[in-house]
Formats: C-alpha cells, sequence, structure tokens
C-alpha cells in the first residue's frame, strides 16, 4: 500500500488524525486552507477549495498524476447558508474538476451528515430512508452529495450523526453550567441524541480505505452512529451523576429541543467488520471524563 497516494481535503479534528494513521502505509497528502510544515510523513499542501485556480495551482505542482483514494472531510468556518455552500457544494465541485488523472481515483470518501435526514417521530433509519432536509445544512450537505452520484467517481458516502469527543465537550460544558446556576436542563419533550466518538470517525474512515485497498468492495452509503440512540434527558443525568454535581431534575418545555427526533441504525457500518470503540454514550463520555 505505500506507493498508494491519499489527499485528504480537510485536515482538521478528523481529516487529520486519519492523515496520521493512514502516513504508516499510505503516501499522505493533506490539503488546508492555511500552511502547514509537513510532518509525519504527511505532505501538506495549501490551497483554497472556494477558488478553482488555487486547487489547480497546486496540483498541477505537486499531483500531476493523481490520487488513488480521496476524503472529503471539511467543516465550514461558520454556521451560515453561504459557508455551507461554500464548503460543500462549490468546494467539492471545484475539487472534483481540478483534480488532475480522475481516472486513476479508486474511492472517494464523502464525509456527510446524518442532519440530511428528516424525519422527526422517532423512526429509525438507515441508508434506504428518504432524505428531504428542512435546514439550510442538510439540504446543501444532500446537494454536495447528489453532485458526487452523478460525478461518475466511485465515491462511499459517510452520514456521521451528532460527534462528540476529543475537545467537543458541549454537553459537559452545559451540566456543569446548569449545575452551578440551578437552570432547567431536561427536557419534558423527547430529544433523541444520536452520536458517534470522534475516535469512531477516524478510525471507521481509516477502516474503509484500508478495506478497499486490500480489494474488498465498498458500499456507496453508510451511515455512521454508535449503537444506542437514547434520550439526551438519560445522557445529561448519567454525566451529573459521574461528574458529582446536582443539577435540576425538574423537566422544563423551555430546555433546548433538537430538531429531527430519528433513531439512526449502524448495522451496515457494523456488517463492515468495522468495531466500535465507544458502543454507548457511556463508554465515550467515560474516556472524557477521564481526561478531565
Amino acid at each position: 500500500m505505500q506507493g498508494k497516494k491519499v489527499l485528504i481535503v480537510g485536515c482538521g479534528k478528523i481529516g487529520g488524525r486519519v492523515a496520521k494513521r493512514l502516513s504508516s502505509d499510505f503516501q499522505v497528502f493533506g490539503l488546508r486552507r492555511r500552511p502547514q510544515m509537513s510532518q509525519d510523513d504527511i505532505h501538506y499542501l495549501a490551497a483554497d477549495v472556494r477558488e478553482a485556480s488555487s486547487l489547480e495551482e497546486v496540483f498541477s505542482q505537486v499531483l500531476t498524476d493523481g490520487v488513488d483514494y480521496l476524503i472529503y472531510c471539511l467543516t465550514p468556518s461558520q454556521r451560515t447558508e453561504q459557508a455551507y455552500r461554500d464548503t460543500y457544494v462549490t468546494g467539492l465541485e471545484n475539487t472534483l474538476t481540478m483534480l488532475p488523472n480522475p481516472k486513476r481515483l479508486k474511492r472517494l470518501i464523502f464525509v456527510s451528515s446524518s442532519s440530511v435526514y428528516h424525519q422527526n417521530d422517532d423512526s429509525w433509519i438507515d441508508e434506504q430512508s428518504p432524505c428531504e432536509p428542512k435546514q439550510f445544512s442538510g439540504k446543501l450537505i444532500f446537494e454536495a452529495e447528489g453532485l458526487l452520484r452523478h460525478s461518475g467517481i466511485p465515491s462511499t458516502i459517510i452520514r456521521f450523526s451528532g460527534i462528540y469527543g476529543g475537545s467537543r465537550r458541549q454537553l459537559i460544558n452545559q451540566v456543569k453550567q446548569s449545575a452551578e446556576s440551578g437552570a432547567a436542563i431536561l427536557s419534558k419533550a423527547l430529544r433523541r441524541s444520536n452520536r458517534i466518538h470522534e475516535d469512531d470517525c477516524v478510525g471507521f474512515i481509516e477502516h474503509l480505505i484500508r478495506l478497499n485497498a486490500q480489494g474488498s468492495a465498498l458500499e456507496p452509503l453508510y451511515l455512521a452512529s454508535d449503537s444506542e440512540p437514547v434520550d439526551l434527558n438519560e445522557v445529561i443525568i448519567w454525566l451529573a451523576e459521574h461528574l458529582g454535581l446536582t443539577i435540576n431534575t425538574q423537566p422544563s418545555e423551555q430546555a433546548k429541543r433538537r430538531s429531527g427526533n430519528k433513531q439512526c441504525s449502524n448495522r451496515r457500518m457494523l456488517d463492515s467488520a468495522y468495531q466500535l470503540h465507544y458502543p454507548t454514550f457511556r463508554e465515550g463520555y467515560q474516556a472524557m471524563l477521564r481526561q478531565t
């Protein structure tokens, strides 16, 4: 596998870790908007996916013969409609247009989101479930998925559910703030929580690349989540107990409600022989609490 080239477009929290994991067996190139010195056997490239000319300049200098694998793993800089369009639609379109020697590409992995699903009735969803996203974020990510599906390039889309772990400690911080202020944090209404630890996002992307490099076929779409969709109230109560904090246990109608109550099935992900490091929120948050 050492001769195979992998281009990771977006070397942030997830993409950067995938790059390090693959660098021992692949020739890895990491594309970022801001320049970074190459390290850990990773060759960093500076380009802005929003500008086709920026990509063309870099690709024509460094990757003239193309790559074997491309991982598109970008996060918008802002939660605005324009930022999502720039990142997912324009960025992907420019990358596909400017990539040299596309016939060499064995597989493009596109990191998507479960926000493309519209279901709000607590039903189970999987890769076959219809998608009619209501928010601009889901609409634009789904539009990018369509671009990829119609490109003719062999591709796999991974729809991750809510990512936590690493520096993503929002819920832990909310529980601490609630304990300090006494403000209500539990909800009377169901808030179904589907989540996946950052370590498993990294692990699953690496798993798929290695599977395909060894000759195994990949599905065109995976819904990636842990094995226990759960009411957010249960997660909050568990966190408070394990933090040794007392929170307001009176449920409120004012507590922030999540849109899109649904339960994500990870059956196809598990059928690929991937083993979750953190099968439920308990193992994942327990590991995070040990680091505090």
